[in-house]
């Protein structure tokens, strides 16, 4: 609709230069200024041919222009009455500096105006007269007429590109905000996958205990299970109360320190555990990621693992941090572990902030190892 509008809008333009050149060259036609031939049918066609050039000057706009100087020069080769430079070719170079064509609008008319002035010189006009008001303001004219030309084509350009700008932003916008929403759902997922699944993991686990034990043991372990599940339960609030959020503060992240509480499940839980977690410098990022990596890694060996020893460390070398774990299992499920969502969101956490993560199943069991610089931040 709105081509169709523009291309209906162009066409009425080009019908009224039309009309306008047509009356504007046959009114000066008729004025029969000096000429040896008196105006006729001839010369009124030769203004209603100008005139309709214009109908195709958005199509061959240098076509126009040379035909519309050839018209120029064969009407007063014909003797025709003079009507001007400017008047009859100033259509014409309008609609070629319109159309990009700037170079040809100034050459026509440099040889147009030569042309004429020497016409008229060597026709015994006055000099003074040809040379001192008739050159000037004609070529004052013509001038005007070219770069009104060339501003309006600078002007739809820029518009056009402006355009082009504003579809190109709103794209990328629309691309930044479905890669944040993307980004805010891969992390929702990374945490609720190693917090909950840890917390449930260890809900399991002890929940096989209090099955097999008795006494006090089965207390122990049934309180286990009543902690690990609110944990996971209070993981779960924390996460609904930011989707339900407006000010979209994030999840607080997890520290160092909180290593020693989480590898306290484990041990409960009968693993002989060994830890040597190093007082390191690091960004919040880097800590919340060694953090989630040791609580992940720690997680598979309770779900697939029949190790009896799992041993977590973490220190500091040229600002790089570096964690490890390590259990003792052998032959057991892990060595045909195919990594999945736990394993995928650990090594995005580090090589999200540009560290690496490795993970090595073997006989001497499995092991992940994350390096991580020191200062990174997301």
């Amino acid at each position: 609709m709105a081509l169709s509008w523009r291309s209906s809008s162009a066409r009425s333009v080009d019908i009224a230069l039309f009309v306008g050149v047509t009356v504007v060259l046959s009114v000066v036609v008729s004025a029969d200024q000096a000429g040896s031939r008196s105006p006729d049918v001839l010369a009124y066609l030769w203004a209603v041919g100008l005139g309709a050039l214009m109908l195709i000057r958005r199509s061959m706009p240098r076509l126009v222009l040379a035909l519309t100087a050839l018209g120029f020069f064969t009407y007063y080769i014909a003797g025709f009455p003079a009507v001007g430079v400017a008047v009859p070719i100033s259509a014409a170079l309008f609609s070629a500096a319109e159309a990009g064509y700037l170079r040809a609008s100034v050459v026509t008319a440099a040889v147009v105006l030569a042309a004429s002035t020497a016409f008229r010189l060597a026709s015994g006009q006055s000099p003074s007269f040809v040379l001192g008001y008739e050159l000037s303001s004609h070529a004052a004219l013509i001038a005007a007429v070219i770069a009104l030309g060339y501003s309006v084509r600078a002007r739809r350009t820029l518009q056009q590109r402006t355009e082009q700008v504003v579809r190109l932003v709103t794209r990328q916008t629309a691309m930044d905000t479905a890669a944040h929403a993307r980004e805010g759902q891969l992390l929702l997922a990374r945490e609720l996958h190693d917090s909950m699944g840890h917390s449930l993991s260890v809900a399991s686990l002890f929940a096989d205990v209090a099955r097999e034990a008795d006494g006090t043991r089965r207390a122990e372990a049934i309180d286990r299970v009543k902690s690990s599940v609110s944990d996971a339960m209070a993981q779960l609030r924390s996460t609904v109360a930011l989707l339900r959020s407006t000010d979209g503060e994030p999840l607080a992240n997890p520290t160092l320190h909180d290593l020693h509480r989480l590898l306290e499940g484990p041990a409960s839980a009968g693993y002989e555990v060994t830890s040597r977690i190093e007082e390191v410098v690091a960004s919040p990022d880097v800590e919340a990621c060694v953090y989630r990596t040791v609580q992940e890694a720690v997680t598979n060996t309770m779900r697939h693992s029949n190790a009896t020893h799992i041993t977590v460390t973490v220190g500091a070398e040229d600002d790089v941090v570096e964690a490890t774990v390590h259990d003792n299992g052998t032959g057991n499920r892990l060595s045909r572990f195919t990594p999945g969502h736990g394993v995928r969101g650990m090594r995005e956490r580090a090589e999200k902030l540009g560290g690496a993560l490795t993970v090595h199943t073997g006989p001497d069991g499995w092991r992940v190892r994350a390096t991580l610089p020191a200062k990174a931040r997301l």
